[in-house]
């Protein structure tokens, strides 16, 4: 009755009492870490919620706090779990699905910054960088990635194969054919690499000796070549799939194949639309006597039975050697298990020796999980604001400002209060030059949060586009608390108030802590001139050197993008 009748301190004493008289009562260790997190204090609030949610683990609210309160203290890894929990018990809510994918992104990203800043020189960080251009589609970036990567000696399994995947969708097969048998020969057992092979069999018009390899594979684990082949998606052209995926239905109808191979083909390369609805409903596992863990495991890895691999290490997970648990990561991720990956994924960080490993797997699973949760908040909940904020994510992202307006526009009309959908609108508006409405927007959220660190920086830049510098600056110094993905920004932008209010010593202190985020040249060449200025000639050639430098690359990687885009659009 204290809690509802708004009274804590009055509920804690109580609560606190009824935990000490008797410590297996679920009701007083929820209710005392939902008080912790209303006082602002998580970090209090876990103990409790975790011992909550031990006893009573089909608790929603136990599970949902819980989660918001390793929010709060950064650990999205933990939260992702009590999160997922809350989607196990409550499936057709959207908005946990929605809460649980963004989470999983939060991850990733954190991963990010950590595999960045503290591995920066291991070949997986560079493999992982390679993974992510990949995915973005800029292949170009990609291939020096990979190149780097393999430059150093020792690159992570299946680089070469990934590398080969990149140049298939490049169209550079002889090449991609190279990578995919130096992949075989150096002894990973790295299912990609036969995979890229069959499908360069199919870039070449060898349909038969491309189902040949397909067959094989599916055979070993047919949940391996349906979660993977999506990976070559524009390797080879609609017409290039068509003669493999009749043959493959033809085997199918004959009796040959097990798998659905042909509606997988045409799935994936000709109709890549329904890619993800194909082959639901075959399982892809085996049964089976399991004879010793670890080398058995490590026969059905060579042998590319990637999901049988899985079932054998998954029920000794937490007993598992730290020297094996890179083969549970393996064998998980490719059988599509991905919480198994995490999970060993998050062993493998606690050791010093294996931490950019882990970071290297998680960072890859919680992608593939955070996008399968998005994809079911989805499906449940399309109209929802947050899900239109996220589509309007994704629009900004590829630079389609209208379409980026539209959603947050949506999002905005269904909840007007919505910090997230108000400044993402804000946002897309000032991208499209609409900087009187942008500002608008932008104050309305300062005068809701006066230290809001996004909303101040939008306003400072909104300020500094407009030549009002002295106005932007108040504005700019409110964003301490920024995610270290805007700093360089924030930097730039004080270099440019310092700048143009002559204040030369503060702007090239500012202007240096920019130059992490300089992809075309253009702080190096701000900072140049005021070098310059200031008659520092070596520092302002040097600095002038290196901003041509970088122009260079970017123009050079914009020209060579351009040329890639296909001249027929039909299939877009």
């Amino acid at each position: 009755m204290y809690h509802e009748s708004g009274k804590p301190a009055e509920a804690m004493r109580s609560f606190r009492e009824a935990i000490r008289l008797n410590p297996s009562l679920f009701v007083p260790q929820l209710f005392v870490g939902i008080e912790f997190l209303g006082a602002k204090n998580p970090e209090a609030a876990v103990d409790f919620l975790e011992r909550a949610e031990k006893l009573n683990p089909n608790d929603l609210q136990a599970a949902l706090n819980l989660g918001k309160a390793y929010n709060l203290l950064n650990h999205a890894d933990r939260a992702a779990d009590a999160y997922s929990i809350a989607a196990r018990l409550t499936p057709n809510d959207g908005n946990i699905w929605l809460t649980l994918g963004t989470t999983y992104l939060r991850q990733v990203e954190s991963d990010a910054r950590v595999m960045t800043s503290a591995y920066s020189h291991s070949p997986y960080v560079t493999l992982r960088a390679a993974e992510t251009f990949a995915e973005e589609g800029k292949l170009l970036q990609a291939e020096d990635a990979y190149k780097t990567a393999i430059a150093s000696g020792s690159p992570a399994p299946c680089t070469h194969a990934e590398f080969g995947i990149t140049l298939l969708r490049k169209k550079n097969v002889a090449e991609a054919r190279e990578q995919f048998e130096r992949e075989a020969s150096a002894g990973t057992h790295c299912g990609l690499a036969a995979l890229g092979l069959a499908v360069a069999e199919v870039a070449e018009g060898r349909p038969d000796a491309a189902l040949t390899r397909l067959t094989s594979l599916s055979m070993a684990d047919p949940g391996f070549v349906r979660s993977s082949l999506p990976l070559f998606r524009d390797a080879v052209s609609a017409d290039q799939a068509r003669p493999a995926a009749a043959l493959a239905r033809a085997a199918r109808n004959d009796g040959a194949l097990s798998m659905n191979l042909g509606a997988l083909i045409e799935g994936v390369f000709i109709f890549p639309d329904r890619a993800d609805a194909m082959g639901s409903g075959e399982d892809g596992r085996f049964s089976g006597k399991q004879a010793p863990v670890v080398a058995n495991a490590e026969m059905l890895y060579a042998m590319g039975r990637y999901a049988q691999c899985d079932d054998l290490l998954k029920p000794a997970l937490g007993a598992t050697a730290s020297d094996h648990l890179q083969l549970v990561a393996s064998c998980s991720f490719y059988a599509g298990d991905f919480r198994t990956t995490s999970a060993a994924a998050l062993r493998l960080k606690s050791n010093p020796a294996t931490r950019v490993r882990g970071l290297y797997w998680e960072s890859k699973a919680d992608q593939k999980l955070a996008i399968a949760a998005l994809m079911r908040a989805g499906e449940i909940d399309a109209d929802s604001p947050r899900m239109h904020v996220l589509v309007g994510d994704v629009f900004r992202q590829k630079r389609r400002w209208d379409d980026a307006e539209a959603e947050y526009r949506k999002a905005v009309a269904l909840d007007p209060k919505s910090h997230s959908a108000r400044l993402s609108l804000a946002i897309a508006l000032f991208s499209e030059l609409k900087n009187d409405e942008a500002f608008d927007i932008d104050r309305s959220l300062l005068v809701d949060d006066p230290g809001d660190a996004e909303a101040n920086l939008l306003a400072g830049e909104i300020n500094v586009q407009l030549n009002h510098f002295a106005e932007a600056e108040p504005y700019l110094s409110k964003c301490q608390n920024l995610q270290p993905e805007f700093v360089p920004h924030l930097h730039a932008l004080l270099g440019q108030v310092y700048a143009e209010t002559d204040r030369i010593p503060a702007a090239v202190t500012e202007y240096k802590q920019a130059l992490l985020g300089d992809e075309d040249g253009s702080i190096h060449f701000m900072l140049a001139r005021l070098y310059r200025k200031a008659g520092d000639k070596d520092a302002a050639d040097k600095a002038f050197k290196e901003s041509r430098t970088l122009r260079q690359k970017w123009d050079d990687r914009a020209r060579m993008e351009l040329e890639q885009i296909p001249t027929d659009t039909s299939r877009q």
